[in-house]
Parts: structure tokens; C-alpha cells; sequence
């Protein structure tokens, strides 16, 4: 089965941030790790302070360069020139620097945690959603050829079968209707079902993304105090350190914490042509010109599920404009509504759009079929570019033919990048 998680934008930027972030926690936990063995070895100051410049080096080495990380290596020289540090100074470290960088590490890893747990229980509701959408539409498949085979039986048996015979027939006939018209509801729900699902999933990477974001952005603003408050204490030890406080003030000074924020979200930001959202659309047995099915019978039955569309299309129009209405309101008039109620209104409306591109793919869809069932030229739709087919190979369907649009929509360009 393919996996409706693949090739999502989001996803791709959620990981990759994630892995950023993963590796300035870790230089975070060695830098922490080091003050610390710092504090522990001012009575050992000369051997013991020397090696411990080495292990910072190493550790700015396997780290992606920028202002602060060139700051730090000015720490580590000032480390090998100053191994008669005073027993002070180890106190201050442990007590401005290791703690409170230990306590944020704490409560980022558990933010962390929490965010993962949310995205994995969203990504899990696309991926059983998309199971139950393959599942309801091969039973619908199953029950379409049933019911298709018994119309054609009723149909070539009503003059040679006896009354009773027939009447049980009809009976059969109506049964199969009514069970399907059941399993097409259900599997027209499921797939409606999906965009809202694939949406918070899709809602949730994005607010996670903007957690790690706020959290990385505070991981550098506490090694730029700890830095700074460094070289604090190490300003007041005498004319011994003089010339390697220079050198650390003079790194410190070009630091521009704006300057690293911006590379951060250079690095991980999502260009906007590539945000796309994907929709499975839904794919009936009468779509098949190929099929044994009863001309008449095909496009009723492709004209029914047309109304249903159309109903669905036109509330969502309706909702649509409302939604329009209340925004507008909002920009007329800030003090109408509270930030918060104008971000709800914002998603539902983008909620909206992508629900009736959703509706309007599947119009289309059918409506191009049914033109070629009664030769009339085909519908245009601007979206008819963006979907396609595409086969799978199930061990007992001999045909399994799963239509997927790639909507491409800018949906919420500013998501991820601002």
C-alpha cells in the first residue's frame, strides 16, 4: 500500500528541523558537559584544564559553524592559558551556566517528546483513514459487481422464470441496492473523512515545527548568556588573563544572535513551490468505461453521485462565503474579534478551500466520464492537469486502479517559513 505520508512537505521540514535541533542539543549537552568538568578540575588547573580545551575543540568540530560556535572556540584557547583559574570561577560556572542550561535541557526534552507524540497520533489517524478509504472502496468494488451481476440477472430471467421466482428476485435486487447505496455512503464519508484528518496532521506538523523553532531559538539566546556571563568572571581574574579575555571578548563582541536565528531559518525553512497538499480522490466501478455494466444503469448511478456532489459543493460554497464575510469583517474592524478567534476563522476557511477543491476534483472526475458516456465534450477544470493514476497489485483484484490528486495549491504559503 503506498504511504499517504510520503513526499509531504511538512513532513520533510518537521524531520530535517528536528534533526537540526537534535544536534544543537547535543553541542548544548557537551558545552554543558565541559563547563562542568571545568568547575571540577580548577584545582587541577594546568593538565587537567588543557585536556579539557581539547574535548571543546573536537566538539566545535563536529558542529555546523556559526557566530557562536566561533565564540566558543575562543573559549577553548582561553581554556589552555588559564589553568591557574581560581576555585571561584568553578562555583560561578556551576552555578550561572550548568544549572540553568541542565534545567531548559530538561524541559525541552520533555516538550520534544510531547510534540513527537502528537504528530506520530495525527500521522497514525492519515495512515488508518487511508486504510479504511482502500478497504471501504474494495468492498464497494465487490458489492457493485454483485449487484451489477443480479440487475443483469433479473433483467434476462423476467420472462422465463415463474411469478414467485421473480418476485424473489426483485426481493434480492432490492436488498443488494439498498446494501449498496450503504457501502457507497460509507466509503464517500471515509473519504471526506480523510481531508480533515490529512489537515490536522498537516496542522499539527506545522504548530510542532513553530514548538522546536521557539525551543532552538532559546537554546541559542542560553549559550549566548552562558558565554557571556563566562567571560564575566573571567574579566575580574587579574592581568594573567588579560591577553586571552581580549581574544574571547573580541568573538563575543561579532556575535549576532539575529545573524544565527536568520541561518536557522534559511537552512530550515520550505520553499513555498514546494507546499502541496494530497487528497485521495474517490474511484467507483462506473468510472470504468471497460466494464460490463449496463450503459443506463452506469450513468445513473454516475449521475446520483454527481447530485451528491453538487449538494456538497454548494454548502461548501455557502460556508465558504461566510467565512469570507467574518474575515472581512475582522479586517474592517481589529476590535471585533481576539487574535485567537481570527487564527480559528483563518484555518477553517483554508480548511473550507481545500474541501471544495477536494469536491470539485471529484465533480470533475466523474463529470468527465459521464460527457464520454453520452459524447458530449468534456468539462474543463483548472486542476485537471494535477490528477492522476496510478496502479497497485493486490494478490486477488485484478483491477485496482486508485485515483490520487496532487492538488497544487499554494496551501498556506507562510506556513514553516515565517
Amino acid at each position: 500500500m503506498r504511504d499517504p505520508l510520503t513526499d509531504c512537505s511538512y513532513n520533510k521540514a518537521y524531520k530535517n528541523l528536528k534533526e537540526f535541533s537534535q544536534n544543537g542539543e547535543n553541542f548544548c549537552k557537551q558545552v554543558t558537559s565541559i563547563l562542568q568538568q571545568r568547575a571540577n578540575l580548577e584545582i587541577n588547573y594546568a593538565k587537567g584544564l588543557q585536556k579539557l580545551a581539547v574535548k571543546l575543540s573536537k566538539a566545535l568540530q563536529t558542529t555546523k559553524k556559526n557566530c557562536l560556535v566561533s565564540a566558543w572556540a575562543w573559549v577553548s584557547e582561553g581554556m589552555k592559558s588559564a589553568a591557574d583559574l581560581h576555585q571561584k570561577l568553578g562555583k560561578a560556572i556551576e552555578l550561572e551556566a550548568i544549572k540553568p542550561a541542565h534545567q531548559v535541557l530538561s524541559v525541552h526534552e520533555k516538550k520534544k517528546k510531547s510534540l513527537d507524540n502528537e504528530v506520530e497520533k495525527a500521522a497514525n489517524l492519515v495512515i488508518g483513514n487511508w486504510s479504511q478509504q482502500l478497504k471501504a472502496k474494495k468492498k464497494l468494488m465487490v458489492s457493485t459487481k454483485k449487484h451489477e451481476a443480479l440487475s443483469q440477472l433479473v433483467e434476462s430471467s423476467k420472462h422465463t422464470v415463474t411469478k414467485k421466482e421473480k418476485q424473489k428476485l426483485l426481493s434480492k435486487l432490492k436488498k443488494s441496492t439498498e446494501k449498496l447505496a450503504k457501502e457507497d455512503e460509507n466509503y464517500y464519508q471515509k473519504n471526506l473523512a480523510g481531508c480533515a484528518t490529512r489537515l490536522k496532521w498537516e496542522n499539527t506538523l506545522e504548530n510542532c515545527y513553530q514548538s522546536i523553532l521557539e525551543l532552538e531559538k532559546e537554546r541559542i539566546k542560553l549559550l549566548y548568556n552562558n558565554l557571556n556571563q563566562y567571560t564575566q568572571h573571567i574579566s575580574v581574574f587579574g592581568q594573567t588573563l588579560t591577553t586571552c579575555h581580549t581574544q574571547i571578548h573580541c568573538a563575543i563582541s561579532k556575535i549576532d544572535v539575529e545573524k544565527d536565528t536568520q541561518a536557522l531559518m534559511e537552512e530550515t525553512a520550505v520553499s513555498s513551490t514546494e507546499n502541496k497538499s494530497e487528497f485521495l480522490l474517490t474511484d467507483y466501478f462506473e468510472e470504468d468505461l471497460n466494464n460490463a455494466m449496463n450503459k443506463e444503469r452506469q450513468e445513473s448511478s454516475l449521475k446520483s453521485k454527481l447530485l451528491r456532489l453538487q449538494k456538497d459543493i454548494e454548502k461548501a460554497s455557502r460556508d465558504q462565503e461566510g467565512l469570507e464575510r467574518m474575515l472581512k469583517s475582522y479586517s474592517r474592524d481589529p476590535a471585533f474579534s481576539d487574535a485567537e478567534s481570527q487564527k480559528i476563522t483563518a484555518a477553517l476557511m483554508d480548511e473550507t478551500n481545500l474541501k471544495l477543491d477536494l469536491l470539485q476534483a471529484n465533480s470533475y472526475k466523474l463529470s468527465s466520464v459521464l460527457a464520454e458516456l453520452e459524447q458530449r465534450p468534456q468539462p474543463s477544470h483548472p486542476c485537471s492537469n494535477s490528477i492522476f493514476k496510478w496502479k497497485e497489485k493486490p494478490p486477488v483484484w485484478p483491477r485496482s486502479a486508485v485515483v490520487f490528486a496532487r492538488l497544487y495549491i499554494l496551501f498556506k504559503p507562510d506556513k514553516m517559513m515565517n
